[in-house]
C-alpha cells in the first residue's frame, strides 16, 4: 500500500469518527424552568440565608402593613409603627420567603379562604408570583432607610 493512500484512509477514518461523535453528542438545551421549580420546593442548605427588616407599604391604603398581637394583619400602620416592622427570611433557591412581625413574632400566612392571618409556626411560606403589575418599590428597608 502506498504511504499517501494510508494517510488518506487515516484522515477519512478520523473525519468519520468526528462526524459520528458530533451527531451522538447533539443534546437538547437544558430546561431551566423545570430546574428552578424543582429546587424551589426544598429548603436550600447551601445558599446564604438572608434575614432583613422591612416595612411593606400598601399603595391602596397609603399605610404600612402591620402584624398585630391578636394575629390580625392589616395595612393601617403609620410609618415607623412598632407593629409595621417585618422580618423577611429567605432560605431557598427559588422565590419562597417568610414574613414575620418583628414585635409579635407571628408569620404572615393565608387561610383557606384567602385571608391573611398570623401564625406562630415557621413552616409557612409565601411564594413570589411574577406578574406584569408587580412592583419592586413596595419593599422599604428600615435599616438603611432606602426604598
Amino acid at each position: 500500500m502506498r504511504p499517501g493512500a494510508s494517510r488518506l484512509s487515516y484522515l477519512c477514518l478520523h473525519l468519520f469518527a468526528f462526524c459520528y461523535y458530533a451527531q451522538v453528542t447533539n443534546q437538547s438545551p437544558p430546561n431551566f424552568t423545570q430546574h428552578v421549580s424543582e429546587q424551589s420546593k426544598v429548603t436550600d442548605r447551601v445558599s446564604r440565608r438572608l434575614i432583613r427588616v422591612y416595612q411593606l407599604y400598601s399603595r391602596t391604603s397609603g399605610k404600612h402593613v402591620q402584624v398585630l398581637p391578636n394575629k390580625k394583619i392589616n395595612a393601617m400602620a403609620d410609618d415607623g409603627d412598632v407593629h409595621a416592622k417585618l422580618i423577611v427570611e429567605t432560605d431557598t433557591f427559588g422565590s419562597r420567603v417568610r414574613i414575620k412581625g418583628a414585635e409579635t413574632g407571628f408569620y404572615i400566612c393565608m387561610n383557606k379562604r384567602g385571608k391573611l392571618i398570623g401564625k406562630v409556626r415557621r413552616q409557612v411560606g409565601l411564594r413570589q408570583q411574577r406578574s406584569r403589575v408587580s412592583s419592586v418599590s413596595l419593599w422599604r428597608d428600615i435599616s438603611s432607610g432606602a426604598k
